[in-house]
């Protein structure tokens, strides 16, 4: 009860404190149970034992789920549920497939890295890797959809209206100040309120399919209870 590693005088008041506080509590419930009407009291039992009984079926429905064997979405059902729906999917902001890397402007080697990061094919992806230490910092997976705003403030060097530009056009561009430069190259993009393409809301698909099969399987289980009563 006494909490670790507190001196004795500390102890002796949380002690004391602790006893207190018990003999004001146990108190004021004896003057409530005489001071407060049998409907009242019976009100407080009622609620009480309603929010047990909630706490207690909310137990049971989370172990249920736990022994439920149909918790995989295959991406067939989310293909399905997607083209069914693909009306509700509009984009909330603009996202693209892009990537940029940012060097020293004295990097040895830049005007390979410039050919190669234009170009962007297997070996060069290898070449990327190999020298990953040479980068200050990058985003090179351009086959996945990403939130252009989050991009973007990746490279603080780029106006609006560059940004604008690069993104209208899927551009190849290359901005440089004093001790940079930023490889930049965008290859898709969606705007606000277009259809989401499925790969940028796969997860959340299948979140709300899963979800979906939780709701199902507990109704299934009331129904069988209600059928043997």
């Amino acid at each position: 009860m006494v909490p670790l590693n507190i001196s004795e005088s500390d102890s002796i008041e949380f002690v004391e404190n602790f006893i207190s506080n018990w003999i004001v509590k146990k108190s004021l419930f004896e003057k409530a149970e005489i001071n407060l009407t049998e409907l009242e009291i019976n009100e407080i039992k009622n609620s009480t034992n309603n929010y047990y009984e909630e706490l207690i079926i909310d137990k049971y429905r989370s172990k249920l789920l736990m022994n439920n064997k149909d918790t995989i979405v295959t991406y067939d059902e989310i293909q399905n549920y997607y083209n069914e729906n693909i009306g509700n999917f509009l984009l909330s902001n603009d996202i693209l497939k892009a990537r940029y890397v940012k060097l020293n402007i004295k990097n040895y080697n830049l005007r390979e890295i410039k050919r190669r990061f234009r170009r962007f094919n297997n070996q060069d992806k290898i070449f990327f890797d190999s020298i990953s230490i040479q980068i200050s910092n990058y985003f090179l997976s351009d086959s996945t959809w990403i939130n252009s705003e989050l991009f973007f403030r990746k490279i603080p060097i780029l106006s609006e209206d560059e940004i604008k530009r690069i993104v209208k056009n899927n551009l190849y561009f290359v901005k440089e100040d004093s001790l940079d430069v930023y490889l930049i190259k965008v290859n898709d993009k969606k705007m606000v309120s277009e259809i989401s393409p499925i790969e940028y809301i796969q997860d959340r698909l299948s979140e709300i399919l899963l979800n979906k099969k939780k709701v199902n399987y507990l109704k299934k289980i009331e129904k069988e209870v209600l059928e043997n009563e």
